[in-house]
C-alpha cells in the first residue's frame, strides 16, 4: 500500500494482514496477537524498565525531566511536566539483515572497499 503524506508508511491493518499471512491464522487471531504482544511489553516495561528480544532489539523506559517549553501558537512558556517515555535500539543483526549490503551499494566486495580511518580525539582541521 502507498501512502503519501506525513503519516506515510506501514500501518496497523498492513502489519496484521503480513502476520496473518505468515502465521496462516486469520486477521482477527493476527491483531489479537499483536495487541497481546504490546500489552505484554508494556506491563514488562513498567516492572523492570528493559525488555531485551534476541536478534530484534531492546525496549527501555527512560524518565524525562520537567522543562519549560513554548506553545508555538502563542510564543507563550509553558511548564512541561516530569514523564517517561519509551526507547528502542534495533538490534545488530536485524539491522544488518534489513539493510542493504556494502557490496551491493557500491559494486565492490567487502575486502576491496577501503575504510576511511577514524580522526583521533582532539584533532583539528588545518
Amino acid at each position: 500500500m502507498v501512502k503519501k503524506g506525513r503519516m506515510a508508511g506501514a500501518g496497523m491493518q498492513d502489519l496484521v494482514k503480513v502476520v496473518a499471512a505468515k502465521a496462516g491464522i486469520t486477521k482477527e487471531n493476527a491483531h489479537e496477537a499483536i495487541k497481546a504482544v504490546r500489552e505484554g511489553l508494556s506491563e514488562l516495561l513498567k516492572q523492570s524498565g528493559r525488555v531485551q528480544i534476541a536478534m530484534f532489539g531492546s525496549f527501555t523506559m527512560k524518565e524525562t525531566a520537567a522543562r519549560q517549553g513554548r506553545n508555538p501558537a502563542t510564543g507563550e512558556a509553558i511548564d512541561i511536566p516530569a514523564g517517561h517515555r519509551i526507547g528502542f535500539k534495533v538490534s545488530k543483526t536485524w539491522k544488518d539483515s534489513i539493510a542493504p549490503s556494502t557490496e551491493a551499494r557500491s559494486g565492490k566486495t567487502a575486502k576491496s572497499a577501503t575504510k576511511k580511518p577514524a580522526a583521533k580525539k582532539g584533532w583539528k582541521k588545518r
